[in-house]
C-alpha cells in the first residue's frame, strides 16, 4: 500500500510540474491572442474544416491548440470556449476523437523520427486520419439521432470573465481543476495496474497484433505505447530500433499504430471527464486505428514487394 501511494505521487509530481510550465505561459498567450483578434482570425481560418465535421468555428482553437501543445492545454481552451456555445454530447466526442489522435504533434512526430519514420508521414497521417474519423462519427451521430443532448462534464464550466482580475481568479481556478483531474486519473492508472489491466490488454491484443505485420519482439511494446502512451512506448520502441532487435517494417508498422493508438487508458478517462462519450474516444479511435493500420501495412507490402523486384 506504501509502494501504491509512493508511485501515486511520484506520478503527480512528473505529471504536474512539466505541465504546468507549459500551461501556465499559454494561459497569458492565450489572453494575449483573444485581445489582439488572431483567436478569431484562426477560427475563420480553420471554419470550413471545423464545419466539415459538424464543429462550431470556435471549436478549431482548442482543436490546434491540442494539435501544437497537448491534451491539457486543450482542455484550458475548452474550458474558455465552450461556456458560451450550445454544444452536445455528438459534437464534444468528435472533437475529443480528434484531438486524442492529432495531438502533441511535434514532441510525438519527433518521437516517431528517432525511430526512422518521417515528420511528413506522421503529421500526415495523424491530421488526416483525425479528420476523417471525426467526419465519419459526425454523420453517424447526425444521421441516427445519437448523442445528441446536452453535454456535462466533470468540472464545472462558466465563461471566462473580461475583467482582468476576476480573468485571472478564473484562470487559477481552471489549473486548480487540472491538477485534480491528473490526481485522478494517476490514482485510477494505478488502480486499473492493480487489478491487472496492463495484462488483460496484452492478452486481448496480442493474436490480433500478428495480423498487422508486426514481429513479436515488438508486440510489448505496442501494448505498453496503447496503454500508457506513445512516449513510453516510443521510447522502448526507439531503443529496440537502435539495438537492432526490431526490423525496419515492424518499426515502420508499430510507428503508425501507436501514432493512431495510443495512451487508451489515461486519454480516454480524460476525454469523459469532460463531456465526451466512449463510444467515440475509446470505440470508433480503436476499430478506425485498426482498420487503417491494417490498410498501411498491406500498401507497405506491396510497395516493398514491388521495389525488391525492380532492384
Amino acid at each position: 500500500m506504501n509502494n501504491f501511494f509512493k508511485n501515486v505521487l511520484q506520478d503527480i509530481k512528473d505529471i504536474s510540474i512539466p505541465l504546468y510550465k507549459i500551461l501556465i505561459p499559454f494561459v497569458f498567450i492565450l489572453k494575449i491572442l483573444e485581445v489582439s483578434g488572431l483567436i478569431e482570425i484562426i477560427a475563420r481560418i480553420l471554419e470550413p474544416f471545423m464545419v466539415l465535421v459538424g464543429l462550431e468555428p470556435e471549436l478549431g482553437l482548442v482543436f490546434v491548440t491540442g494539435l501544437f501543445v497537448n491534451i491539457y492545454a486543450a482542455i484550458v481552451v475548452f474550458a474558455n470556449t465552450v461556456p458560451s456555445l450550445d454544444l452536445n454530447v455528438a459534437q464534444i466526442t468528435v472533437l475529443a476523437t480528434m484531438i486524442l489522435i492529432a495531438h502533441g504533434i511535434p514532441v510525438e512526430s519527433t518521437i516517431s523520427k528517432a525511430t526512422g519514420v518521417g515528420f511528413t508521414y506522421t503529421i500526415c497521417l495523424r491530421l488526416i486520419s483525425a479528420f476523417v474519423l471525426g467526419y465519419i462519427l459526425n454523420q453517424i451521430y447526425s444521421s441516427f439521432g445519437i448523442h445528441q443532448q446536452q453535454f456535462s462534464t466533470f468540472i464545472d464550466l462558466q465563461p471566462p470573465p473580461s475583467e482582468v482580475i476576476p480573468w485571472f481568479i478564473n484562470q487559477f481556478i481552471n489549473l486548480i481543476y487540472i491538477f485534480f483531474i491528473v490526481c485522478l486519473l494517476v490514482t485510477s492508472l494505478e488502480i486499473l495496474k492493480l487489478v491487472g489491466i496492463e495484462k488483460l490488454f496484452l492478452k486481448v491484443f496480442t493474436v490480433p497484433l500478428k495480423f498487422f505485420g508486426i514481429q513479436k519482439e515488438a508486440m510489448n511494446i505496442i501494448i505498453v505505447g496503447m496503454t500508457l502512451g506513445i512516449q513510453f512506448g516510443g521510447g522502448l520502441l526507439i531503443k529496440e530500433v537502435k539495438s537492432g532487435k526490431i526490423d525496419k517494417q515492424s518499426a515502420f508498422l508499430s510507428v503508425s499504430m501507436l501514432n493512431l493508438i495510443h495512451a487508451m487508458i489515461e486519454d480516454t478517462l480524460l476525454m469523459l471527464m469532460i463531456g465526451a462519450h466512449i463510444s467515440g474516444v475509446f470505440f470508433a479511435r480503436l476499430i478506425f486505428g485498426f482498420i487503417l493500420c491494417y490498410f498501411i501495412f498491406k500498401i507497405y507490402v506491396k510497395f516493398q514487394t514491388k521495389l525488391s523486384k525492380s532492384l
